[in-house]
């Protein structure tokens, strides 16, 4: 108790600055563009300057400038304060200079997160004294609260730039990407597919969408032992198959023996020796998976947060998949809006975590009254609004499997391996489509251009 009073006090001092601020505002009034730009109402704690200084920000908007007898008449007729010409003397006779500005916006700016902190303080107090939350939905919770009393950037001119400044940054990352000095993105693998989109950006959300049965966490799950075998970190949400699941699909893959004799315990001495070896190769990557279902998206930020804080770093973050996402409760009756706004929430995740997040997708079944089955963009409509708010899309096509007169043509053909990897948009690569093999047996994707590049190296 002791304590809140005197945090209480100490606000009451604080406060002094908010009409510091509004004085000097009013004797140099072409100061407050400067002051519009990085100081809202939500920062000031005096509910008084805060209704003040909101009258002069929308003086500024509507007129381009503000002014005392409109800020006196408004403070009359609406009974804001009880003696406004006091009010509007005290802001008045006091002496200030400019230069007084920036440090009185850094004291407020710097009081109001320590009062954010403050409240969420008493959040958490009052969340651990509900019983009916387990542990993991106590620490979600906790951590989600933190990060929004914390996530104010301190200095809002960080996305500011004159072209000078914008330019020399953009020039400078040409030359570090032409001396190799950074990544221009995470390679996944396979050599067709990094040629054409460059790698996963850090930061950008990609889709990897596709009917049932068409091999989309297969892929996934291929593209992350590749990026494990390069010993970059890498964090699997998996929303609907438990962990093991997914190991025992590396080890398949890695191993190159049949996935159902695998999971049957049926696998001969050679292949029992290939699991073996796969074992030894895989057991210090570093992966982190979750399997929990029914995650929201706050579950899902707290424990990627906990994952990059335990590896020091993340590479690539899989979620498996959107549709298993627990909807936000104040968009339910909506799916199509609860979709969207998951998807927007995961690509400032990506951005706040500085990864790349790859996020599985379903697509809806339009398609299948189309002549062409390829998956396009508006196949993903019923999905909010990945089309829009994803960094990129890329689909996965196996003509084989769309029915079955299709996988009779194919396995005549010879092609019922082919799958088409259609990159639909990407942000900062090409579109277009690749060509994959996927082996059943083996539950994989073959590039064939990593065969070809293989086949070129000669046998020690």
């Amino acid at each position: 108790m002791a304590l809140e009073q005197d945090y209480s006090e100490k606000k009451e001092e604080n406060v002094e600055q908010e009409f510091q601020l509004l004085s000097i505002l009013l004797q140099y009034p072409e100061k407050i563009d400067e002051v519009a730009d990085v100081l809202e109402t939500r920062h000031f704690l005096n509910s008084k300057a805060q209704l003040i200084y909101d009258i002069l920000l929308k003086q500024f908007e509507r007129d381009n400038q503000i002014s005392k007898t409109k800020l006196f008449l408004k403070l009359k007729n609406d009974n804001i304060v009880n003696d406004p010409e006091k009010m509007l003397d005290n802001l008045t006779s006091g002496f200030n200079t400019p230069e007084e500005l920036k440090p009185t916006i850094d004291i407020i700016k710097k009081n109001h997160q320590k009062d954010l902190l403050q409240r969420a303080s008493k959040k958490i107090d009052k969340l651990a004294q509900q019983p009916e939350l387990d542990i993991s939905e106590y620490q979600s919770r906790a951590q989600e609260i933190i990060f929004t009393a914390t996530n104010e950037s301190s200095d809002l001119d960080k996305h500011i730039y004159t072209m000078e400044e914008a330019l020399l940054e953009s020039f400078e990352a040409y030359l570090n990407r032409k001396e190799k000095k950074i990544d221009v993105g995470l390679q996944t693998g396979f050599m067709s597919l990094d040629n054409l989109i460059g790698g996963f950006k850090k930061g950008h959300l990609n889709v990897i969408a596709a009917s049932t049965s068409m091999g989309k966490t297969a892929f996934a799950i291929n593209v992350a032992k590749n990026v494990l075998k390069r010993n970059e970190p890498t964090a699997i949400i998996s929303l609907e198959m438990e962990a093991q699941e997914i190991v025992d699909r590396m080890l398949i893959q890695e191993a190159q023996v049949n996935g159902w004799k695998y999971t049957q315990g049926e696998t001969n001495d050679e292949e029992d020796k290939r699991i073996s070896k796969a074992l030894d190769d895989l057991h210090e990557f570093p992966l982190s998976i979750s399997d929990e279902r029914g995650l929201n998206v706050a579950q899902i930020r707290a424990r990627l947060r906990k994952f990059k804080a335990q590896m020091d770093d993340l590479s690539l973050v899989i979620i498996d998949y959107l549709q298993m996402i627990q909807l936000p409760e104040e968009h339910a009756q909506n799916t199509a809006r609860a979709v969207g706004e998951i998807v927007l929430q995961l690509r400032n995740l990506a951005s706040e975590l500085e990864v790349p997040i790859v996020l599985i997708s379903q697509i809806s079944r339009s398609f299948t009254s189309r002549q062409d089955k390829r998956p396009v963009l508006s196949d993903l409509r019923d999905s909010g609004n990945i089309e829009e708010v994803a960094d990129g899309v890329i689909f996965l096509y196996r003509h084989a499997h769309t029915s079955a007169a299709a996988r009779e043509k194919a396995e005549a053909e010879g092609t019922e391996q082919d799958t088409e990897i259609i990159i639909a948009k990407q942000r900062t690569g090409q579109t277009g489509s690749i060509k994959l093999l996927f082996e059943e047996d083996y539950i994989s994707f073959v590039d064939p251009e990593n065969v070809a590049r293989e086949g070129m190296i000669p046998n020690e």
